[in-house]
């Protein structure tokens, strides 16, 4: 595909205080007129045969591309004097039109990835036009675009929407790919004045197959003063071209049940599907920093024959529906249909497989970053269970724990989360927040750590020795060293096998002689250790298998590390002792324990026993040589 038709005849008459007697095409955008940006962006993608289809001004936008020498295009400048509107213009000039085009909209400002679109497009024969279309942060007064499950438009809806439906947010963005063969029943039809209200529903009318192309890319309306300033602002920042999709992308993969909304079970009916407080705002902070919010989620409903694939799509636009009315959307939904296991009454068969996409497979991950070209060194999963924990790991993304949902408590795998957060809203201002002031903190800190060094990371219960920990790991990582993190807590004791106080929480003496061998040891290890369930208060054995490269720095990090720290004599050994504000220590410990069950009294008489018997032995033996730290914390 060479040619792109630019519809190039509006008025600008919103604009008219910035155009004066310029056209509306003309347009200055941070110092370049709109024609020009858009031009040049064909012309980077190939595109040698622009027509320009012109009305009002068309000799000054005739005599703009001529002193520009075309720009070294092919370029015609066609006006018939008669204001017919995008699909009437581009009908009445068919016999200068090539067998495939592009169509911009004259007042778009784009970055889009444009070889990505017309090779989706050329692989897809059966598309009389496939329309580039997104999600926006405002649906409800919107036209929108229905899609099927293999992405044929199923039906447009205009602007204003039945109250009583809940509709998937797509929104026709007026960037297209056209057969020319298509077009030619309505060559003469002379009410077809606009592609996306009276062209393209007759095509649709008639069976005719309409394609979509879903991309966040940046392609926005320049048509009012204001929208032009947020254009001119977004360029300026360097937004508008790191949005194409010829620029790797950073994502926040998200969770669906328990994480966005409240996990009552299997959703299995729209009416069942409820945000969780803040999730909606959260989910808007990331549309406006550049992260694509993008949900993974597993949908076994579908293979148990709980749920259909109709309620299932009516379940995601319910979720669209409420995340458009408070200004925000998803750039992307994937879920897994599948579900591994037999037996279930009503069971879809051929969904009963074991896939790549079921997380903690990474099929919905290794998709997303193909289709968004994301970066995933640079992304998160946020999600309630260690099944997600496990996926991100799997992919080498970041993870977030929250505890909404399961909360971690699944007990799928014995996993630890690289952080941990209340909730969604707490993930994402970690992210976009706290993360970056954690990675110069610990930056600092690992100025003075070299390879094969023990870390050991100690404060009292919940004061952010993991996101301290976790921190130095990627820093260190970062730089293209082994760091390894060895949580205390896995040596936790039974709740039966306890004896009094914090020391007689833990196997201190297992623990040691785990810091032992490994400090001593001078090659690459590998360990099976403990865990905990937090859940029947229980430690279990030797469930986990730990790498350790004969240089990495090794990270202990817990409430009893600092107690330890002579057991690896015979390394070099850093100590950091992490504070934190004791009102918050105690709201996140009485949270922690209603969390697990307990009630609000007992939480509450946990935190005043740990004050007397943990806080006073880690203080009392707090040794002179440890850093004290306030860490930025999700927690």
């Amino acid at each position: 595909m060479r040619q792109a038709v630019v519809l190039a005849g509006g008025k600008g008459t919103r604009l008219r205080e910035r155009l004066g007697d310029l056209p509306k095409p003309l347009v200055d955008v941070a110092g370049v007129p709109l024609l020009e940006r858009q031009v040049l962006l064909a012309k980077q993608y190939g595109f040698d045969d622009i027509l320009l289809l012109v009305n009002h001004g068309a000799e000054r936008i005739i005599e703009f591309c001529r002193a520009r020498g075309n720009w070294g295009l092919d370029i015609q400048c066609v006006d018939d004097g008669v204001p017919r509107g995008t699909a009437g213009a581009t009908l009445k000039v068919m016999d200068r039109l090539s067998d495939e085009f592009l169509v911009i909209y004259g007042d778009t400002m784009l970055a889009v990835d444009l070889r990505r679109f017309v090779e989706f497009h050329q692989m897809r024969p059966d598309a009389a036009a496939t329309l580039l279309v997104h999600p926006n942060d405002h649906p409800h007064d919107s036209d929108l675009v229905e899609v099927d499950e293999d992405g044929r438009v199923s039906a447009f809806h205009p602007y204003p929407h039945d109250a009583g439906r809940f509709y998937a947010n797509l929104v026709n963005a007026a960037l297209y790919c056209v057969r020319k063969a298509a077009l030619q029943p309505w060559r003469e039809a002379p009410e077809m004045e606009d592609f996306g209200k009276d062209l393209f529903p007759a095509m649709l009318a008639r069976g005719v197959v309409l394609r979509t192309y879903n991309s966040p890319e940046y392609i926005k309306d320049c048509g009012t003063p204001a929208r032009l300033d947020r254009v001119c602002d977004d360029l300026l920042s360097g937004r508008v071209a790191r949005s194409s999709l010829a620029v790797p992308q950073c994502a926040v993969f998200l969770d669906r049940d328990g994480t966005i909304n409240a996990d009552y079970g299997h959703i299995d009916r729209a009416e069942r599907f409820d945000f969780l407080p803040g999730a909606a705002t959260a989910i808007r902070r990331l549309n406006r920093s550049e992260y694509r919010a993008v949900v993974v989620t597993n949908q076994p409903v579908l293979a148990r024959g709980d749920c259909t694939p109709t309620e299932i799509r009516r379940i995601h636009a319910k979720m669209e529906t409420g995340l458009g009315q408070d200004g925000a959307y998803l750039d992307r939904i994937y879920f897994c249909p599948h579900h591994p296991d037999r037996g279930f009454a009503g069971e879809v068969p051929e969904l009963k497989i074991d896939c790549t996409c079921r997380k903690p497979g990474i099929g919905m991950i290794e998709r997303a970053v193909k289709e968004l070209n994301i970066d995933v060194m640079q992304s998160w999963l946020v999600g309630d269970s260690t099944v997600d924990v496990l996926t991100a790991r799997r992919a080498g993304l970041r993870s977030i724990l929250v505890e909404t949902g399961a909360g971690g408590l699944d007990r799928r795998h014995w996993i630890s989360s690289d952080y941990t957060a209340p909730d969604l809203a707490a993930a994402v201002t970690f992210i976009l927040d706290e993360h970056s002031r954690l990675l110069t903190l610990c930056a600092g800190l690992a100025r003075d750590i070299t390879e094969g060094d023990v870390v050991f990371v100690g404060g009292l219960s919940r004061s952010g020795k993991s996101t301290l920990a976790s921190g130095l790991a990627e820093v260190l990582r970062a730089q293209h060293r082994h760091a390894v993190i060895l949580s205390a807590d896995r040596w936790l004791r039974s709740f039966s096998e306890r004896s009094k106080g914090v020391l007689g929480r833990y196997d201190m003496v297992a623990l040691a002689a785990m810091v032992s061998h490994i400090a001593e040891a001078n090659r690459d290890l590998e360990l099976l250790i403990p865990a905990y369930d937090k859940v029947d208060r229980r430690c279990i054995d030797a469930i986990e298998t730990l790498a350790i490269p004969a240089h990495a720095v090794i990270i202990i990090e817990g409430v009893v590390s600092l107690f330890v720290r002579s057991a690896a004599a015979a390394r070099t050994s850093h100590a950091f002792f992490v504070e934190i504000d004791e009102d918050v220590r105690r709201d996140r410990i009485t949270r922690e324990y209603i969390r697990r069950g307990e009630t609000r009294e007992g939480a509450e008489a946990i935190y005043r026993t740990r004050q007397e018997d943990e806080s006073l032995v880690v203080l009392g033996a707090l040794p002179a040589c440890a850093r004290r730290i306030v860490v930025p914390c999700a927690q």
